[in-house]
């Protein structure tokens, strides 16, 4: 064989076919020879291999593969056969029934497009498939009486090697990636970054929120016994629910409704009632901040048919409940929220335990409660949650109170006072926020200083000279605060 040809290339295949015709193999044995030389010779991947010894490009064999199962317009591309040839390094890992059908364009067996790395990666169950099939041989119609002893030596020959095979196979059962302490530390991650979110920059949260969910993906395409799968699913379901809430905090709908479907797939695999709550709490607050408050009230309202004791209570899901049925004035529905949440509220429940993050304070729960009653014209009962809601965030740690509140409390305290005709208690309300600056805020502040200053330049207060220059000063602070 020519020096000049590079191992693997279209000449050296040509001068390979040469020398093989000239050896006396027939030209249909050719393709597994060549196919094996390049496996071998080369170090070329089996899947790979198979393609070039056939003489086909990614397209053509993409072709191919959609006329062997019977529809020309089937979404095999090239683009993904690549993908197939560069698994388990990187790529996507080949199903047994796609590995079936590219072996027919190819004119072999499935298991001829899988070298040992192949193997190792492989699922149990696709593993035990591969070693469940073995080539039949044909029975002989009458077998001599002297051969009785050589087929009871190959029965026993072949019972030792099914044996062994479904032991290896079971063997693989035990072998993972993933360990005690990884799991450990995800969870452990994940809880002090639910902590921090109060005290720490919403963009950065996100960022290493992303970094868990990134190593938590890598880890669940290895392989790992099913406890430990199931683990990593639920901590797929929780990071990815906490950056949904979070993007959905910075303004980021679009992403966080995403992220917020990534995490409902998690939440299937794992078949979890707690991660289902996880995701029915974030999708919730994101469907009222995003303006569809219906679907959030029925998002919320399916979250609570997800019994999980008492690890994440009630509460957060009845009150947003509530709160979207607020936003299209349905009072009946939001008052009867509103009266299940009162008997279930517990004065004690504070600030970190179990599922801190989705388990809120007791200043932002009686918070979403006076909001919710005051859509609903109950200006006098919200005034009361509010005035709750001030009292428990300055009873909280500075470590655990979330900064948005303040200026959340303040802005809705007030346009309860303007529902009670209390301009003078409105601008009392916002003044210091108004004074101190608003800065880098959530954007529900933003999207909340607003809505006051309409509120202002309705017809009720437009003659007040008092109502104008509150209203352009809410609108001053609004353009200026930044998520």
């Amino acid at each position: 064989m020519s020096r000049q040809a590079k191992p693997g290339s279209k000449p050296y295949r040509a001068q390979l076919r040469e020398r093989l015709t000239a050896l006396g193999f027939p030209e249909a044995a050719i393709p597994a020879q060549v196919a094996k030389n390049l496996v071998a010779e080369c170090r070329i991947p089996p899947r790979t291999a198979w393609r070039l010894a056939s003489e086909l490009s990614l397209d053509v064999a993409a072709h191919q593969y959609n006329a062997v199962t019977g529809d020309p317009r089937a979404g095999m591309r090239g683009t993904r056969i690549w993908e197939y040839e560069q698994w388990p390094e990187r790529g996507v890992r080949p199903t047994v029934a796609a590995l079936r059908v590219l072996a027919q364009v190819y004119g072999t067996d499935w298991k001829c497009l899988l070298g040992l790395r192949d193997l190792e990666q492989l699922p149990a169950k696709d593993l035990a498939e591969y070693h469940a099939e073995m080539q039949p041989s044909p029975e002989p119609e009458a077998p001599p009486a002297a051969a009785v002893a050589a087929v009871a030596r190959t029965d026993a020959r072949a019972d030792e090697e099914l044996g062994g095979s479904a032991l290896e196979a079971a063997i693989q059962l035990t072998k993972t990636n993933v360990d005690t302490v990884q799991l450990e530390d995800l969870w452990a991650d994940l809880d002090f970054l639910g902590g921090a979110y109060t005290r720490t920059s919403p963009e950065s949260i996100l960022g290493q929120l992303a970094v868990i969910e990134s190593r938590t993906s890598a880890l669940l395409k290895g392989r790992q016994r099913p406890k430990q799968t199931q683990e990593l699913l639920l901590v797929g379901a929780k990071s990815t629910a906490m950056m949904a809430w979070i993007a959905g905090d910075l303004g980021r709908y679009r992403l966080s409704r995403e992220l917020n479907s990534a995490a409902w797939l998690y939440t299937q695999y794992a078949d979890d009632f707690l991660a289902r709550r996880w995701v029915r709490t974030s999708q919730a607050r994101v469907a009222f901040w995003a303006g569809n408050g219906i679907e959030s009230a029925k998002l919320a309202a399916d979250g609570l048919n997800y019994q999980v004791g008492g690890r994440l209570t009630d509460a957060p899901l009845i009150l947003a409940e509530a709160r979207g049925w607020s936003s299209v004035q349905a009072e009946p529905q939001v008052l009867d929220a509103i009266a299940r949440w009162t008997t279930i509220e517990d004065p004690d429940l504070g600030a970190g335990g179990d599922d801190s993050f989705f388990n809120i304070t007791k200043d932002r729960r009686h918070y979403m409660a006076g909001t919710s009653l005051l859509s609903v014209g109950q200006a006098s009962a919200a005034l009361r949650e509010f005035t709750t809601a001030r009292e428990a965030f300055e009873q909280l740690s500075l470590e655990n109170r979330w900064e948005a509140m303040d200026p959340m409390i303040r802005i809705d305290t007030g346009r309860a006072h303007l529902r009670l005709d209390d301009l003078d208690g409105a601008a009392a309300q916002v003044a210091p926020l108004l004074d101190a600056g608003v800065g880098k805020q959530p954007d529900m502040v933003r999207a909340m200083l607003k809505v006051m200053a309409t509120e202002l330049s309705g017809p009720r207060w437009r003659s007040a000279v008092t109502a104008r220059h509150l209203a352009e000063a809410l609108l001053d602070a609004h353009a200026s605060a930044r998520p």
